[in-house]
């Protein structure tokens, strides 16, 4: 009988757990102002003791009697692929939001910069948020590599991106760059770097639910052209509006989460580090268990502060 007792007590733990998620889940969509649940976006946490399996990249293969179509204008309306495999990711304990991945494989490398370009025209001539069209000078898509293994996304453009076009190139944005170069080891232009929001808001307030749930279409399509290896999400926002929480960053930190089978990892935005230096310590043991799960060689702390 201790037996069953036993399995009875975890059976209901399991099931007090899944209750917790699933509150948890339909409160951070409400905040983020979402009324219908059209598709899911669940997330699953995968153990940090169990690292990701590093991918190594290979060039596609070559397909006798096949040639990929290219998709007519605008970008959403993509030509029909063949399913692609799971990505293999690490055992975790079962999620009631494990998230399923893409549908379709990945566009070759080679068609992802047009496809990339006509999303973009499309977003700056998007008005869906009256406010955000009226002030902003101009729209601020992307900046980095179409076949990047790992995809930077924040919150907004500030007043810095509003004028130049480029996601973080202000102070914040100088940061995130120190933290790919000279903690990571990688070259800024190899990674790919996005915002929930394409438009600045004024005053670099917040994004609100409903700019966020009209502007993250776009960034879906992104990850799903891009269909980075690894995500890093920066900051609260970010978090909140793709993995659909508002936990706090100290109880998501050091976990890998899956976004569209994507392994993902959160850490402090840099306009927080830049506000609270104290975090920067907790900002690089993140970077670290990214950079082991990449298979990147992790220098000493000191050396990636020189």
């Amino acid at each position: 009988m201790h037996g069953e007792d036993r399995e009875l007590d975890d059976a209901r733990e399991s099931a007090r757990r899944l209750i917790r998620e699933l509150r948890q889940r339909l409160e951070g969509l409400q905040r983020a102002g979402v009324r219908d649940l059209p598709r899911a976006n669940w997330i699953e946490p995968v153990r940090t003791e169990d690292p990701v399996t590093p991918i190594v990249p290979q060039a596609p293969a070559a397909s006798a009697g096949h040639a990929v179509e290219r998709p007519p204008s605008p970008a959403d309306d993509l030509p029909a692929r063949k399913p692609a495999p799971a990505p293999a990711l690490p055992a975790s304990s079962f999620s009631l939001f494990q998230e399923p991945g893409f549908e379709t494989a990945p566009l070759p490398p080679a068609e992802r910069p047009s496809i990339l370009r006509v999303l973009a025209e499309e977003v700056a001539i998007c008005r869906k948020c009256a406010e955000l069209a009226a002030t902003r000078t101009q729209t601020v898509f992307a900046d980095g590599s179409p076949s990047a293994r790992l995809m930077f996304i924040g919150e907004a453009p500030g007043a810095d991106e509003d004028r130049t076009g480029v996601p973080f190139v202000g102070r914040a944005g100088q940061l995130l760059t120190d933290m790919i170069t000279k903690g990571m080891g990688l070259r800024r232009q190899d990674v790919y770097i996005a915002n929930i929001l394409k438009c600045r808001p004024p005053e670099n307030r917040e994004p609100s639910g409903e700019e966020s749930a009209n502007c993250l279409p776009y960034l879906e399509r992104q990850i799903d052209i891009i269909r980075p290896e690894f995500i890093c999400l920066l900051g609260r926002v970010a978090v909140q509006y793709l993995l659909g929480t508002t936990l706090s960053m100290g109880k998501l930190r050091g976990k890998w989460y899956r976004y569209q089978g994507i392994a993902t990892i959160v850490t402090y935005h840099p306009a927080y580090l830049l506000r609270t230096p104290s975090a920067k310590k907790d900002a690089w043991d993140d970077l670290q268990i990214l950079m082991n799960a990449m298979g990147l060689p992790v220098p000493s702390r000191k050396k990636a502060q020189d």
